[in-house]
């Protein structure tokens, strides 16, 4: 008896689920609207545009990297600043020192299809905030190192997300 009284929840639990829309992040894919993607960054061999470069080829996008811009009319020119990093402290310990810090990872984007602008320039960013650890000076770039990947990495999903609203 209390087997099909689980069976009923869970039944009724992912119908409520599949109503309202709920859809498992980076399943999508881009929109066939770019089949192709001219790809100009400042930084090409950063991890940043190795993580875009990936992304777009898990989502069928084949990545054309150029040094210069090459309009073609039927192809996409997505161009990719510098990355930043800013990190300022936020609060400080009764030593004076700083406790707290907010990391900032930024970038600029833009993209445009010959003549047309489908991204007008624009900065993506994500911010961070960590406690460092005087006791543990080693133990702290290795955290910082962490967080700045994993930053990229969301700064990336941001770009795709932003990819797919300007294509659909």
């Amino acid at each position: 008896m209390h087997r099909p009284l689980q069976r009923l929840l869970l039944g009724v639990w992912i119908l409520s689920l599949s109503a309202c829309g709920f859809a498992l992040r980076g399943g999508d894919v881009i929109s066939s609207q770019f089949s192709s993607i001219q790809l100009i960054s400042q930084q090409p061999n950063s991890e940043f545009s190795r993580l875009l470069r990936r992304s777009l080829d898990v989502s069928d996008v084949a990545v054309e990297l150029v040094e210069s811009i090459e309009p073609v009319a039927s192809q996409a020119l997505l161009s990719i600043g510098d990355e930043r990093v800013v990190s300022r402290p936020v609060t400080v310990n009764p030593r004076a020192r700083a406790a707290q810090y907010e990391m900032r990872l930024s970038v600029e984007i833009a993209l445009g299809r010959g003549d047309q602008i489908l991204i007008e320039p624009e900065t993506l960013f994500v911010e961070r905030t960590y406690f460092e650890d005087i006791e543990n000076i080693s133990g702290n770039r290795e955290e910082v190192e962490i967080i700045a990947a994993e930053m990229r990495r969301e700064l990336v999903n941001q770009l795709m997300r932003r990819l797919q609203a300007a294509g659909g």
